[in-house]
């Protein structure tokens, strides 16, 4: 009997017009984004250390005033000095030189180095040329991975890598709970409308919230991945790239590594799967609590934005962080934890806290029901909720 209700729910879903309209919106999704953006090329490395080097030589400046009156200052001088002579030859060997081996070495002292300024304080170095120490850690274990691994330090599989994390980005967090919150908006609400059709599956409440949830999540899944492998099957051979070779970064245990490509999508989509069932079971809790599609989405938003609203208004409310765990992107990149000032929100944290959330998403959900249910008459069963 519960895979007949599947069937019957499925071909409900695949009658319905807003069903159609999710799936088509995450197929143009990322195939537009991936057209547009391709038109623009990321900055060549020769050029990115070009500017970095023109941004040390301004540094160079200003320490040089200060150096003999500050002796604080003179030892930051004397690092800046080393620093500055290796960009000089980083740029050299990504050019006339062509060392990729000498590139790397030089840049792996430079973070040394940098990491050695940050440690006395960055005296003397104006707030705004001051590289933050995120950036030397992404960069020094990007290049340790390059080094291990022995590959090219810029390949076309950069560019692609460099449009995958941007369009990640773009859908990630606020865009991916709305759509999946306009997907399951209605669907304790729907069979409300429809008790006369739909209550005649003898099954219980919760086999029914299990074949919903399941139907959503596999629509909505299917979607996803087919749109986002169509726009990154363009961008690759745009690019001629289909190897995914160059490393991504992503925030671990309070420090930076590089993983393969490969690695991180699964990580990506694991993350996505996790909080698509976590908002699914959401929309069943909301819509047993107001019976209302809008008010699905409209509070779904405003529990997403509880820990924006709680630090705008000078509160840490670390106990809200989970809540914005659902933004895989910003949770592997770091950013989250830089954001929320947690160190301690990285992916298997993340996964693991979003996994008890779900857990309890579907005791709370039972137990409403139960509750629901030993109030209604025995005399009038079916004026129970659901």
């Amino acid at each position: 009997m519960f895979w007949k209700y599947t069937r019957f729910e499925t071909k409900l879903l695949l009658k319905n017009r807003k069903s159609w309209f999710v799936a088509v919106f995450l197929l143009f999704f990322f195939m537009l984004f991936f057209m547009y953006y391709s038109q623009e090329t990321p900055v060549p490395l020769d050029k990115k250390k070009a500017i970095e080097r023109d941004t040390s030589y301004a540094v160079f400046e200003y320490l040089d005033l200060q150096r003999h009156d500050l002796p604080e200052v003179a030892e930051v001088y004397n690092y800046h000095t080393q620093i500055q002579s290796l960009l000089g030859m980083q740029t050299w060997f990504i050019g006339n030189g062509d060392d990729s081996e000498q590139y790397i070495e030089n840049g792996l002292e430079i973070n040394s180095l940098r990491l050695e300024v940050h440690e006395l304080g960055n005296k003397g170095i104006p707030e705004h040329l001051i590289v933050p120490r995120e950036e030397i850690l992404k960069e020094d274990a990007l290049l340790h991975y390059i080094k291990d691994n022995n590959l090219p330090i810029e390949s076309d599989s950069f560019a692609t890598n460099h449009y995958i994390s941007n369009v990640l980005t773009m859908f990630s967090g606020l865009l991916f709970l709305v759509i999946v919150l306009i997907s399951g908006n209605e669907m304790l609400v729907y069979e409300q409308r429809h008790q006369s059709v739909l209550r005649g599956f003898p099954l219980s409440f919760m086999q029914k919230v299990t074949s919903k949830v399941m139907i959503h999540f596999v629509y909505l899944y299917t979607f996803l991945l087919l749109g986002f492998t169509l726009g990154s099957t363009y961008v690759a051979k745009k690019f001629d790239a289909g190897e995914f070779s160059f490393p991504v970064l992503i925030y671990k245990n309070e420090d930076y590594i590089a993983i393969s490509t490969g690695q991180y999508l699964v990580y990506i989509f694991l993350g996505l799967a996790l909080a698509t069932i976590l908002i699914l079971l959401l929309s069943i809790l909301l819509n047993m609590l107001f019976r209302n599609a809008f008010a699905n989405i409209l509070i779904g938003l405003g529990i997403f934005l509880l820990p924006d609203i709680a630090m705008a208004a000078g509160f840490k409310a670390t106990f809200l962080h989970p809540i914005k765990y659902i933004d895989i992107f910003k949770v592997l990149s770091g950013d989250l934890a830089i954001e929320l000032g947690n160190s301690s929100i990285d992916y298997w944290n993340a996964m693991t806290t979003l996994g008890i959330i779900t857990v309890l998403l579907i005791g709370v959900i039972y137990g409403i029901n139960k509750f629901t249910y030993h109030r209604v008459p025995k005399e009038v069963p079916l004026e129970k909720a659901f």
